[in-house]
């Protein structure tokens, strides 16, 4: 049996992101299946990360028609999917295939992520979602609670929030 881990991100994953992602089933003895998401357009409407940090919870899980406007982050040397999808994919996934020695399958989003991520949930049958984000994204999960409630709302046994390696 296959454990399928989707796995959030924001932006295109560096060697040291894939390498935490790894870090984390390492000791894991039945094979593990990733299924990378990415939005096509992480700066507009309900897109990337950093949009799930709606103004409430039910906008946060997709649980009422309002989208929350998205939110933009600080420049960086990895590629933004926003201008450079091809490159997020095919370097993203190469870096975690290389570090994980597993599958790794990728979806590309262009609406909501929230429900590209829970259709990901359900057709996949994963038990964990890893969101690799800026560390400002990831302190505000932290801090709103973000985390606890998504696994709550989604039904997900295990959510990590990473912040991206710099």
């Amino acid at each position: 049996m296959t454990y399928d881990v989707v796995v959030l991100i924001e932006r295109e994953m560096s060697e040291g992101d894939a390498q935490r992602v790894a870090a984390l089933h390492a000791r894991d003895e039945e094979p593990v299946s990733y299924h990378l998401l990415i939005s096509s357009h992480p700066t507009e409407g309900f897109a990337g990360p950093l949009a799930l940090l709606g103004s409430s919870f039910a906008e946060v899980a997709g649980l009422t028609g309002d989208t929350a406007p998205g939110r933009t982050t600080t420049a960086t040397a990895l590629a933004d999917p926003q201008y450079d999808l091809a490159s997020v994919i095919e370097r993203s996934s190469r870096r975690l295939r290389a570090a994980t020695n597993s599958q790794v399958n990728v979806s590309i989003t262009h609406g909501e992520i929230l429900l590209a991520l829970r259709r990901m949930l359900t057709t996949t049958n994963s038990e964990e979602v890893i969101v690799v984000a800026w560390p400002e994204t990831a302190a505000a999960f932290v801090c709103s609670d973000w985390a606890r409630r998504a696994k709550k709302q989604l039904h997900i046994p295990h959510l990590r929030v990473l912040e991206h390696d710099r």
